[in-house]
């Protein structure tokens, strides 16, 4: 059986290299004709088999050469404001197509995007709402965190629990942050041994290294990238490489004793065959918010392809981070007497100057203050590492059928520690709780072009996924010194489907999508006290079948897009949540339970967009609705069949609708302008809160977002950005037997970026640049955390 499958893939590669490579060149020019040069192209095809990148020459020249025969999406882009839309080419086999590019110098340019389907699509065809926050836009504002990179986009509710690198949520939608997927080049970043097996725990440690862009899906996306993107998915695409030897090395530095340094360089080498792109960066936090916050992140990220024919290629990607974060003490409820008898709490902080008492562990006056926050803990950390790696082998074995043979792991690690020191419940010995797990992830898809106007594709995907939580403390008598272990694993299988339809001279967009997913449980292990779940079944749970339908009709006489998207997704239950446990007393507590449904999603959305003025401005409308049928969340319980009087079971979910309006305006070359307002109406079914409050918690029921790009000479940028949120409800102040809402106000965050560009060269130039946020100097809390006020940060960049 080795022997025929080393012989059928030796057979399939010859093949491939036996049919004549293709070729695309041409010129970018403006609209007066003049040539462009050191502007980035981008090459597509319809089934995602090549992503290529390439700058223009001195005389605005580029090519793409050993291309398989297909159909290619090529766009254009400089370092300012001026891009060229995506155009569809054909490449033929044995000769070089040309086609010239233009950059439009007054409208707004479409681009290209892979995340809403598994093909890729321009922005005008998708028939889902999607944005790109492409390298040129991070440029402009100088972002170095993929939290604060998203925080303008409709839709998105990011809290970020204190400064650069703290602990990070992500909302979509009115949703919680385990209903929005995290994906790296397409493939999923999870924790598993995260409570519901998101990406939130790593979200403050994700520098931008050598990001290309990061497209974001608002709505379903569980039938194309399954668990956790029931609200939608962020996705970040890597520097594919290729084209002239690039690169650039900077430093930066300033408030909050925050000082990064940064890394990159991307090209080609062996005629092309080879691609490559790789960074490296090191931030590091001395003080933070207040003096009290630390934080060292150390991240690499890099990937390497090399096509060995025309028709067939073997990539690698690497993404690895290791950090250790301060933490300091939650913030806790005011004494009874402070807080009024209405249901909701009015937020109202402790003093500063109490604070500072608070933070060095002396007494404090409460004053009339509703709650304390977060205090200084000199001994309380977390160490952690992520690691993911994706090894990709993608072959066009006809013109007509490609496929892909993909293999991913993630491996985490959390170390929570903590010691005696600090203020509120400290343990009583030096303590170590870790939270280690494993995917594996095994995929192949195939994709076959029926006709020019249909592509199918259907894909296969195993995964593998194990999690552990070794505890122990310092405790100076052996006899009673904690040393638990709990571990446990998964597997499951999916099969998924898509049918991509381009009709009416591709005026007509139609993309059908469905997942069937399958689960098999292992009884999990436990060392150092007695093992639970002895007697649980561990049959197979339900299984998940998910499917949406996106459409999208494009108007030209009016430029007007109308869209809609609608369906069902699905969270499946994570290790914790079927098998998880607690460790008190030296004897484990069960929480989980193993029989334990799927959550269920059923959503739509739908809208337009609006073109105007020969695309100098767009409008844009999204209505959107989404029912959490069944959902996953932690209760008391009573004579529960495992013994628990509190842990994970199924229940009714909540209900979120709202409608995003988003404005982007081009009124001159030098000028652009984007604008957003999202409203947002999330309730629960069912109350988690004393006084029965079902107002989802952290959620903006309204937030406004303004973005403007003046590029005031060649050498001269500033970008500035603006977001208001109305008052926001918190659930997290345990006060007597539960937790009461806390009302919030919402931040009004200002903040604004300044750069020079000094050439030094063709290809080579210095970069100075200034970052200043929050310049209102606004104070405001998240969950009763404190935030920056006014800072900012310096730099120098050395591009080439």
């Amino acid at each position: 059986m080795k022997q025929f499958a080393v012989f059928l893939f030796s057979a399939i590669s010859v093949f491939a290299q036996a049919q004549p490579a293709a070729g695309i060149a041409g010129q970018v020019t403006d609209p007066s004709g003049a040539a462009v040069p050191l502007a980035s192209v981008r090459l597509f095809t319809r089934d995602a088999t090549v992503q290529q990148t390439t700058t223009t020459d001195a005389q605005g020249r580029f090519r793409f050469e050993r291309l398989a025969p297909a159909e290619y999406l090529i766009e254009a882009r400089t370092e300012g404001l001026d891009q060229a839309s995506p155009v569809l080419v054909r490449a033929e086999a044995g000769r070089v197509t040309e086609v010239d590019l233009k950059l439009d110098i007054r409208g707004l340019a479409t681009q290209v995007q892979v995340t809403a389907a598994v093909t890729p699509q321009s922005t005008i065809e998708a028939g889902k709402a999607l944005d790109v926050v492409d390298s040129s836009m991070l440029e402009r504002r100088a972002e170095i965190i993929l939290s604060e990179a998203v925080r303008l986009v409709p839709g998105l509710r990011v809290q970020q629990l204190g400064g650069p690198g703290s602990f990070t949520r992500i909302q979509m939608r009115g949703l919680r942050a385990a209903d929005t997927g995290v994906l790296i080049d397409g493939m999923r970043l999870r924790d598993p041994a995260s409570v519901q097996g998101d990406a939130t725990a790593f979200l403050g440690d994700l520098q931008l290294i050598n990001t290309d862009r990061v497209e974001i899906l608002r709505g379903l996306g569980s039938s194309v990238y399954g668990t956790n993107a029931t609200a939608g998915v962020l996705n970040l695409v890597t520097d594919s490489g290729g084209g002239r030897t690039r690169g650039e090395i900077s430093g930066e530095g300033g408030g909050l004793g925050l000082a990064r340094g940064l890394a990159r360089i991307a090209g080609e080498a062996a005629r092309s065959r080879l691609h490559y792109s790789a960074g490296a960066a090191h931030l590091n936090v001395n003080g933070g918010v207040d003096g009290v916050e630390s934080v060292r992140n150390s991240s690499a990220q890099g990937q390497l392809l090399w096509r060995p024919s025309a028709t067939a290629s073997l990539s690698g990607r690497v993404w690895a981070t290791l950090s250790t974060v301060g933490i300091n003490s939650s913030p806790y409820a005011a004494p009874a007497a402070n807080l009024p008898a209405t249901t909701v709490i009015p937020a109202i902080p402790l003093d500063a100057a109490q604070a500072r008492l608070g933070d060095r562990g002396l007494p404090f006056q409460w004053g009339g203050a509703t709650f304390a926050p977060n205090f200084f803990d000199p001994d309380g950390r977390r160490e952690g590492r992520f690691v993911t790696t994706l090894v990709q082998w993608v072959q066009q074995a006809t013109p007509r059928f490609h496929y892909r043979l993909s293999y991913q792991n993630v491996d985490t690690h959390r170390d929570n520690r903590n010691g005696p020191a600090g203020q509120g419940y400290q343990p009583q010995w030096n303590s170590s709780s870790v939270f280690a797990g494993r995917i594996d992830t095994a995929q192949a898809r195939a994709d076959f072009a029926a006709a020019r106007w249909n592509a199918f594709s259907a894909g296969l995907e195993w995964e593998r996924e194990f999690y552990e939580n070794p505890s122990r403390d310092e405790n100076p008598n052996p006899a009673q010194r904690v040393n638990a272990r709990a571990s446990a694993h998964q597997r499951s299988l999916a099969v998924f489907v898509q049918d991509q339809l381009r009709l009416l001279g591709e005026r007509l967009q139609i993309g059908l999508t469905g997942r069937w997913q399958t689960f098999e449980l292992s009884r999990p292990k436990f060392e150092g006290g007695f093992p639970l779940y002895q007697n649980a079944p561990f049959a197979a749970p339900p299984d998940a079948l998910t499917g949406d339908a996106a459409i999208s009709y494009f108007i030209p006489s009016s430029s007007t897009k109308l869209r809609a998207h609608a369906g069902n997704g699905f969270r499946a239950p994570t290790l914790y949540e079927r098998m998880g446990s607690s460790f008190f007393w030296g004897a484990f507590s069960p929480l989980g339970d193993p029989q334990l449904r799927p959550e269920r999603t059923v959503s739509f959305d739908f809208g337009f967009d609006q073109y105007f003025a020969s695309s100098r401005y767009r409008a844009s409308a999204t209505y959107f609705y989404t029912r959490l049928q069944e959902v996953i969340a932690y209760s008391g319980l009573v004579n529960d069949p495992y013994g628990r009087w509190g842990g994970y079971v199924n229940m009714g979910g909540g209900l979120a609708r709202g409608l995003e309006l988003v404005l982007e305006a081009r009124p001159q070359r030098n000028l652009l302008l984007t604008s957003s307002y999202t409203w947002t109406n999330a309730d629960e079914r069912r109350s988690s809160l004393i006084g029965g409050s079902l107002r989802s918690i952290r959620v903006f029921p309204h937030m406004f977002t303004l973005t403007a790009t003046q590029q005031l000479t060649r050498r001269w940028q500033v970008t500035t950005d603006f977001l208001a949120a109305s008052d926001y409800i918190s659930g997290s102040f345990f006060v007597g037997s539960g937790s009461r809402p806390y009302e919030f106000p919402g931040p009004r965050k200002l903040d604004v970026t300044g750069s020079y560009t000094l050439p030094l060269a063709d290809t080579r130039s210095l970069r100075f640049f200034v970052r200043a946020e929050n310049v209102l100097n606004q104070r405001y809390f998240e969950d009763g955390f404190r935030t920056p006020r006014a800072w900012a940060t310096a730099g120098m960049k050395f591009l080439f």
